[in-house]
């Protein structure tokens, strides 16, 4: 078993290259820095820098087919991509939130849709919104109870 803080081949994180972990997605988006920037103040997410070899480009026309990510733990990384058109009917991200109420206020306050009001099911508090790119999310919480 390899170290989390060691690197495989490649440069991978090694807690990204678990076998059966879901660790890289990509989000489609119309405008994937419009996306990034929202998934950044809503969760709190990383917009990765572009690297030595895409900043001349970067630099002239704007760089917006292909914007990376992690999440707030390094657990899982990916990136908003323009090549890909929105899943409203396909796999169904879940994010994980500590005050969904809120979340959803600044989900809404940013001009998104809510598709399922905050419910309980099965132990847990749940919601699904749209996101910018049209993108059907959840958001869930720990019940109180």
């Amino acid at each position: 078993m390899t170290d989390s803080s060691e690197a495989v081949p490649g440069g991978v994180e090694a807690h990204l290259a678990t076998h059966g972990k879901v660790s890289y997605v990509a989000i489609p988006a119309r405008d994937p820095i419009t996306s990034g920037v929202f998934y950044e103040a809503v969760f709190s997410w990383t917009l990765s820098a572009p690297d030595e070899a895409r900043v001349a480009w970067t630099l002239g026309p704007r760089d917006n087919e292909r914007v990376p990510f992690i999440d707030v733990a390094g657990g899982l990384a990916g990136a908003f991509v323009a090549t890909r058109g929105a899943s409203e009917d396909g796999v169904l991200l879940h994010i994980y939130v500590e005050d969904i109420d809120s979340v959803l206020r600044e989900i809404e306050g940013r001009g998104c849709e809510v598709l399922e009001p905050v419910h309980d099911e099965g132990g847990i508090r749940v919601a699904q919104f749209r996101d910018p790119a049209g993108n059907a999310i959840g958001i869930w919480e720990a019940s109180a109870s």
